[in-house]
């Protein structure tokens, strides 16, 4: 039955777009585009359920807890692996994707905070997953690369974490996956260098950004 609800409801709704559009061209695109529009507004009336004030609030509080949801879902999967947290993997990860990379660098490359990134790094040297060497571009300074052990183990971590991956997009179909992909990587654009820059005021930022 609830197959008919859904088609009663889709019918009730072409009705109000057809009304809305008097002396207007219909087709399938202008409904699809008038439908999200709708809907869009429907959810901002809806109560925030987490934060009980505001869309951006509301939004910022569900990525806060998906990165828990996420972490959780990784360390279960990495637990017979030696990594301590889902970090040293990650750090592993770009290491393996991009090379040799001095230690800022690979921080940089993973948008973390260098005291943070550090430690990372002392404890992957410290259990055998990597190892520094000199820098032939600049005596001065040292590399990092994954020692054969951390090369075994991150591949080995590669096929546990996307299980994990699986559970973080959960019940989202592949347009919504793809959709949320696009969604993220515009605020990872946006957030990024702000994220990198000197300026931490957070006041200073909101002017600057004009938000």
């Amino acid at each position: 039955m609830r197959i008919y609800g859904l088609v009663k409801e889709l019918i009730d709704l072409t009705g109000e777009f057809v009304k809305d559009r008097i002396d207007k061209e219909i087709h399938i695109k202008s409904f699809t585009n008038w439908l999200s529009k709708r809907m869009d507004e429907a959810v901002s009336t809806e109560d925030y359920e987490i934060t009980g004030h505001s869309l951006e609030a509301e939004i910022a509080a569900h990525i806060g807890r998906m990165s828990r949801y996420s972490n959780s879902y990784i360390k279960s999967a990495l637990v017979d692996l030696p990594f301590t947290t889902d970090m040293d993997f990650a750090f592993t990860a770009i290491l393996h994707r991009s090379g040799p990379v001095g230690k800022t660098d690979l921080i940089r490359k993973m948008a973390y905070d260098k005291s943070s990134g550090m430690e990372v790094i002392k404890r992957l040297l410290k259990s055998g997953i990597l190892e520094q060497f000199p820098n032939s571009d600049d005596k001065r300074s040292k590399l990092l690369r994954l020692t054969k052990k951390g090369e075994e183990n991150v591949i080995k971590a590669y096929s546990e974490a996307s299980k994990a991956a699986k559970m973080v997009s959960g019940c989202l179909t592949k347009n919504e996956q793809i959709t949320l992909l696009r969604t993220l990587k515009k605020l990872d654009d946006f957030h990024l260098p702000i994220y990198m820059q000197e300026e931490k005021d957070l006041n200073s930022i909101i002017e600057k950004y004009s938000l």
